[in-house]
């Protein structure tokens, strides 16, 4: 599915720079996280002419941006993408409008000439407040004249970034063997590293749906928790809350050895994903159907960009 960032929802958001900030870095952060989503969302490269209410391009209007932001917002925008106009699907009488306005060269009018070649295609629509005429879903979107209407085209439309994440990747595939279940994990799971010792441990087994529906399930949460680390390796309110839910209790999905098993480290010492010398990981993620563990490097140490998983297989 292809995702349309929607510049007259984010145009209409910008009454002020503080007002807009916020959701372009909740925008940019996610495309950073997860390969899934800046894959599939599309900007159009007219959107920097696009004018906020104030009468001021988008592109003259982010100039007032703190740098880092402004950086990004331009590499995507400006350079890299991917645009529209890079795969424009073609389609007879082409002319869109929403509520009078005209369409046919934005994220909108790009989403609905896809749906209407039945092909799958959804909006983001970073809108400011819940009265925006684009915080609903879906979005109708007229194909053709307002006045002589083709067809009225029903976009699906998102207006946070993460359930859209969501979305994306439960389009993925499901793994039918080990190897595509780690390939999938690397691609979605940026900021831990997955070593290649896992694909040696689980390639002996058979592969079993249910333990790796498991194991994606504990990688996300350790991708969550180092998406709210910062450089020096403290979490944010939200990590704190996680680590809470998901480390401590006698339920917690995710443990320390205990002290008598740690008596016999070189049980639990393993090849480092980064190409160092080996590294002893008492801390696991636990996966009861099969008695596979999830062995990781914790606590992280500070400016260590991903999370090292060293190991995953049965039960040590």
């Amino acid at each position: 599915m292809r995702v349309f960032l929607n510049e007259l929802a984010l145009a209409d958001a910008w009454t002020s720079t503080s007002s807009v900030h916020p959701k372009l870095t909740d925008i940019l952060r996610t495309r950073q996280r997860h390969s899934v989503f800046r894959d599939a969302l599309y900007c159009g490269q007219a959107m920097g002419g696009v004018l906020t209410p104030s009468g001021v391009p988008l592109a003259r209007a982010a100039q007032a941006l703190p740098r880092d932001t402004r950086v990004q917002l331009f590499e995507w925008i400006a350079k890299y993408g991917p645009f529209i106009e890079s795969d424009r699907q073609p389609i007879d009488e082409d002319l869109f409008f929403f509520e009078g306005s005209d369409v046919t060269e934005l994220g909108l009018g790009e989403a609905a000439r896809r749906i209407r070649a039945e092909l799958r295609a959804a909006t983001l629509s970073p809108v400011g407040n819940g009265h925006s005429s684009f915080s609903g879903s879906p979005l109708c979107v007229v194909h053709g004249l307002p006045e002589e209407p083709i067809a009225q085209v029903p976009v699906v439309n998102y207006t946070e970034p993460e359930p859209l994440v969501e979305v994306l990747q439960a389009l993925e595939p499901d793994p039918t063997n080990w190897q595509d279940l780690l390939a999938a994990c690397r691609r979605r799971f940026d900021l831990l590293h997955i070593g290649p010792h896992c694909d040696e441990t689980l390639g002996h087994f058979p592969y079993m749906p249910a333990a790796g529906r498991r194991i994606i399930e504990l990688l996300k949460v350790l991708q969550r928790i180092k998406a709210e680390m910062d450089g020096t390796g403290q979490l944010s309110t939200t990590g704190l809350g996680l680590r809470n839910e998901f480390f401590t209790g006698q339920r917690a999905w995710f443990s320390d050895e205990s002290e008598s098993r740690k008596g016999k480290p070189q049980k639990f010492t393993f090849p480092d994903p980064d190409g160092g010398n080996d590294i002893v990981c008492f801390w696991h993620g636990k996966v009861s159907t099969a008695a596979i563990r999830v062995h990781f490097d914790w606590p992280i140490k500070p400016r260590t960009r991903r999370i090292r998983i060293v190991y995953i297989g049965p039960h040590i």
